[in-house]
């Protein structure tokens, strides 16, 4: 017993959230001396329980662990895009542990964490589109480098869905030096139209972040000593207008009008 209570105390401990699409999820890392990783996750579908599941998924990890709060090294979370409310919660619960526990925060781009799980060693473009309402997208792109670690080709943004797969296909060939590309994210199945000429072949399984895939890269992040004060975390917001008036929507407005303004316009 004693032996047990020495290695954990010598273990690094990440606690993990991811808010940002309607699946709640908690995942605690364990990483001990050797390299050997432990997780623990929980997971919970439901958008409007968020708020409530969360905190009792923490303590339900935590209890799996057999270990406290303050035990925690860090505390990691999906910061978005995504769903605002998500968003929200997840950054406010990490913040109140970060806060209460005088731990640091580490952000992780819920986009990369899609991209995260694809088993990739062909140096494709993760190419990762989740659906942001109103015929938009939240579009990112990434590709695997040495030891799994992710280069972003895209940073997140909100795209209009007209026209999406030129974009993609121009931009990929000029950012990956014509890497073929893999499409990810619930993108295509929320706008099947929008993705019509992807083929089978360039269609992965991920669809959403997992907290879990967080987690791994929270520790890759934590490890480069990439953390920030729970005061200054935020969540990563790509949406400047969130609503629109009948008339602006019968006028063709949706999501961030700076998206679908047209060349050579503000």
């Amino acid at each position: 017993m004693l032996l047990d209570l020495q290695s954990q105390a010598m273990a690094l401990h990440i606690l993990s959230l991811e808010t940002s699409s309607a699946c709640c999820g908690v995942a605690l890392l364990r990483a001990d001396e050797t390299g050997a990783v432990d997780l623990y996750c929980r997971e919970h579908v439901g958008v409007q329980e968020h708020s409530a599941r969360l905190l009792p998924m923490v303590e339900e990890v935590l209890a799996e662990a057999g270990i406290a709060r303050s035990a925690l090294d860090a505390i990691a979370f999906g910061q978005g895009p995504g769903g605002f409310t998500g968003l929200r919660v997840a950054c406010g619960v990490a913040q109140g542990l970060g806060f209460s526990l005088g731990r640091p925060l580490v952000p992780v781009v819920s986009h990369a964490a899609v991209a995260e799980q694809v088993e990739d060693d062909a140096g494709r473009a993760l190419v990762v589109a989740m659906d942001a309402r109103m015929e938009e997208i939240y579009l990112a792109a990434y590709r695997k480098r040495d030891e799994g670690r992710l280069e972003t080709l895209i940073a997140p943004q909100l795209m209009a869905c007209a026209g999406l797969e030129s974009w993609i296909r121009a931009q990929i060939a000029q950012l990956a030096d014509g890497a073929s590309l893999l499409l990810c994210g619930d993108g295509a199945c929320a706008y099947p139209h929008a993705f019509s000429g992807f083929a089978l072949h360039e269609r992965g399984a991920p669809e959403r972040p997992t907290a879990a895939s967080v987690a791994r890269l929270a520790h890759a992040a934590f490890l480069r000593n990439e953390t920030v004060a729970p005061e200054l975390a935020a969540p990563l917001y790509v949406r400047d207008k969130v609503a629109f008036t009948t008339v602006e929507r019968q006028a063709g407005a949706g999501g961030n009008p700076r998206v679908s303004a047209p060349a050579g316009q503000p």
